[in-house]
């Protein structure tokens, strides 16, 4: 018991410190992200609907498979169409796809209780449900950068790419669904996990599949030319693929007019920088569609933006307000400048009212003088 104890101490801490440094990580490219790209605004998807277009992955998974098995893929189909019927063939496709989204689904409910913050995912607000949605996708979008390492594997490591960034992407729909109280379950679950997949933009995802065939291809002729030689193998690459002919004997030609000798050159560096450039491009392309996951995923999911639709409402009532009170101000202005003309109408009125009676009294008092002193003088020339 003591030794069963100390096991699963173990293998939780190692969890923890796995968790911690894929956060660390994601944290990282997403904000190389940022930087590198412009934002973009990610719309909601109405899960349940019973008509949505199929998902990328499908689609590139079976291109894979055709690559890496070559020509024989096609011959075997043409055969296997006139003995099982398409409806079978079809069915089979989808419970292998079905197989993918409940081995990610296991995935998901097996990492996601080992978060403390999950155990009482109900009692959350939302701010918090936010930043334990932010580090389920930093984990997730570690997780499919990591995948495009299997471009060391050339032909082999698409197929093999291809799978994970899908286990990966449903893993986030999943573990995105349940932060956000909404579980996804049952075959329902699958197919609301796929068809939130399908509105996802992936269409990056071709550009890479045939980047990583490319070099692919490359790597396996320069193999192959280091056993029997690029001349010859330029030559057998022409004769399989007639689009290719053309180019093929295009450099068989230049390299016979510059005088180089194309069985003698060592390819060994180039055979080393393939692989490596395989890996860049498949870990940038797997980024940047991991990130399309997770934001549909949290649009569809996550609480819808009440406070920003709050604020953009509240910052156009401001601005009518502020309109109003500019214009209230011109109003109020205006109405003060007039208040002061009148003001100062009345005073030069009441100035020139006053000034007429000051003048009428001085007036008065001076004919009264002057009455006065007639009198007076009457009286004088009566007495004489």
């Amino acid at each position: 018991m003591a030794k069963r104890n100390t096991l699963s101490k173990g293998i939780s801490t190692i969890g923890h410190f796995t968790r911690d440094n894929l956060e660390r990580m994601g944290a990282f490219i997403d904000s190389a992200n940022a930087k590198a790209g412009k934002p973009r605004q990610y719309k909601a998807v109405d899960l349940g609907d019973e008509d949505y277009q199929q998902d990328l992955f499908r689609e590139q998974t079976l291109k894979a498979t055709q690559q890496l098995i070559g020509a024989r893929f096609a011959t075997y189909g043409k055969y296997a169409k006139k003995i099982v019927p398409n409806s079978l063939f079809q069915s089979t496709i989808d419970s292998a796809f079905a197989q993918v989204a409940n081995l990610a689904s296991s995935w998901s409910r097996l990492d996601l209780p080992n978060e403390h913050r999950f155990a009482d995912i109900s009692s959350l607000d939302d701010e918090q449900r936010y930043a334990l949605a932010t580090d389920v996708a930093n984990q997730n979008r570690a997780l499919a950068t990591l995948g495009g390492i299997t471009g060391l594997a050339g032909l082999p490591g698409l197929l093999a790419d291809t799978l994970w960034l899908l286990l990966v992407s449903l893993r986030t729909v999943y573990q995105l669904a349940a932060v956000y109280d909404t579980p996804l379950t049952g075959k329902q679950g699958v197919k609301m996990a796929y068809e939130l997949l399908s509105s996802a933009d992936l269409s990056k995802m071709q550009e890479k599949q045939a980047l990583l065939a490319g070099i692919g291809v490359g790597k396996q002729l320069l193999d192959n030319a280091q056993q029997r030689g690029m001349h010859s193998e330029l030559r057998n690459l022409g004769l399989k693929n007639k689009n290719v002919n053309y180019y093929a004997e295009q450099v068989d030609n230049i390299a016979g007019q510059v005088g180089i000798d194309l069985d003698q050159i060592n390819l060994s560096w180039l055979r080393r920088f393939l692989p490596a450039t395989a890996v860049i491009v498949g870990m940038r392309y797997n980024s940047s569609l991991i990130d399309e996951v997770i934001g549909v995923a949290q649009a569809t999911f996550g609480p819808e933006p009440k406070l920003a639709n709050k604020a953009i409402t509240d910052d156009s009532g401001s601005e009518a307000k502020v309109e109003t009170s500019d214009s209230d101000k011109e109003d109020s202005a205006e109405q003060d400048k007039q208040s002061d003309k009148k003001s100062a109408q009345s005073s030069e009125d009441k100035k020139q009212t006053s000034d007429k009676n000051n003048k009428g009294d001085k007036d008065g008092v001076d004919s009264n003088k002057n009455d006065s002193a007639k009198q007076n003088k009457q009286q004088a020339q009566a007495k004489k």
